[in-house]
């Protein structure tokens, strides 16, 4: 049997991951290979260029195809200018947008889009000194920083890089670094741009509550402090009897970590408890369910989608006077499922969705608890400040940039 060579995953050197977008003409000067050895000895920055300028936002750090940052990041870098001839003004420029549509027949409709952030920094304006005095290259250093509160709205942090497609709408974010340069006459605006990517962690400080072993007398009880407490409601199905023959007629109790926050990729416990023996074998159906939310031009449009289901470890026995049901279920995907929510116009939420009922069929007791996920435990401030790179959005590329016209 032939043996197929083996190829590599690596980018060749001289070639960037992102496409530069660029308004300006093609040059009519001959080609040289000096800029392609300096993109190739520069390829561990994030490096894109135009015919006049050059853009440098650092280093490939954590291995993105484009520049990531996280909780209050510093977008930092350099715009290198070849060439002062007939420029106005350079000015560079941090946005980001919310892009939203209302789909029909999976053809987006109705879109809309709203700036989440727009700031600029004028790095060469027109009454600086004439061109002629810049003879050789110059650079121009700026700083943004991200997760500040939007402008005109109540201490609002700006929401993380993020797609979600419904069946019925879908709603994009992306934020993106520009440089514009301005030129006088019939000479072309020239422009540098790419997508950065702000993915934020959110951090909780989970305390795991102490769950006693069935029978053991040591320590019989729990300890309320670290639970919370829910009541289920009786649920009558069709042509029941108000009184139920359940055999349970106080309403049970679902117990949950305290402070209903919870890291991502763990497993949450949880205690069902019954205030009188039933008659039957209960039943119980466990869920976490996440609702995503979009906001369109038709109106809200919100999707369920079940998540993880229950698992029960213990159920109770015959001689159990106050039987309990333990078990746990799953948050989801690490740093994937986390909640977030950008006012009314976007969220992802969660809930955990359960339903007790005896045989044969006839009442049912139901509860919905909302709860918080979020991408990462505390494990102190500095990684609290790094990007959540196990994030659904931190594999983008350039493409959202075209899609949503920032």
């Amino acid at each position: 049997m032939e043996v197929l060579p083996s190829y590599s995953p690596e980018v060749l050197p001289g070639y960037d991951l992102t496409p530069v977008t660029t308004r300006s003409p093609p040059s009519t000067r001959p080609s040289s290979p000096t800029p392609f050895l300096a993109r190739a000895r520069d390829h561990e920055n994030y490096r894109y260029q135009s015919e006049r300028m050059e853009l440098d936002l650092g280093p490939r750090r954590w291995g993105t195809r484009l520049p990531a940052y996280g909780k209050f990041g510093q977008v930092e870098g350099t715009v290198k200018v070849h060439s002062f001839g007939h420029v106005e003004r350079i000015v560079v420029r941090l946005l980001g947008k919310l892009h939203a549509s209302h789909v029909v027949n999976h053809i987006p409709t109705l879109s809309q889009s709203q700036y989440i952030i727009n700031k600029e920094i004028e790095l060469w304006p027109a009454k600086a000194p004439s061109a002629s005095i810049w003879a050789e290259d110059s650079q121009f250093p700026f700083s943004f920083t991200l997760d500040k509160e939007v402008e005109g709205s109540d201490a609002q942090s700006i929401p993380p890089s993020a797609t979600i497609q419904l069946h019925r709408a879908n709603a994009r974010i992306a934020y993106a670094i520009r440089v514009d340069m301005y030129r006088r006459g019939l000479h072309m605006h020239e422009t540098i741009q790419t997508e950065i990517l702000y993915l934020p962690r959110t951090v909780t400080r989970y305390s795991r509550p102490f769950i006693p072993e069935l029978g053991n007398e040591k320590r019989p009880r729990i300890s309320e402090s670290e639970w919370s407490r829910s009541q289920l409601q009786h649920n009558l199905s069709k042509g029941s009897k108000i009184e139920s023959d359940s055999g349970c007629q106080k309403a049970p109790e679902l117990l949950l970590p305290r402070d209903l926050r919870f890291p991502s990729g763990e497993n949450i416990p949880f205690i069902l408890s019954i205030s009188e023996t039933p008659d039957s074998k209960p039943r119980v159906d466990i869920q976490l369910v996440r609702l995503s939310t979009v906001q369109t031009r038709a109106g809200a449009i919100q999707q369920a989608k079940t998540i993880s289901q229950g698992c029960i470890h213990d159920q109770p026995g015959p001689e159990a006077t106050a039987p309990t049901i333990q078990g746990i279920i799953s948050t989801g995907e690490a740093e994937k499922d986390v909640s977030w929510g950008f006012g009314t116009l976007v969220s992802v939420s969660y809930e955990i969705r359960i339903v007790l009922s005896f045989s044969p069929p006839g009442s049912a007791w139901k509860l919905t608890q909302p709860i918080e996920l979020t991408s990462h435990e505390w494990r102190g401030e500095q990684p609290a400040m790094m990007p959540s790179l196990g994030s659904n959005s931190a594999s983008r590329t350039a493409v959202n940039l075209i899609n949503m016209n920032i």
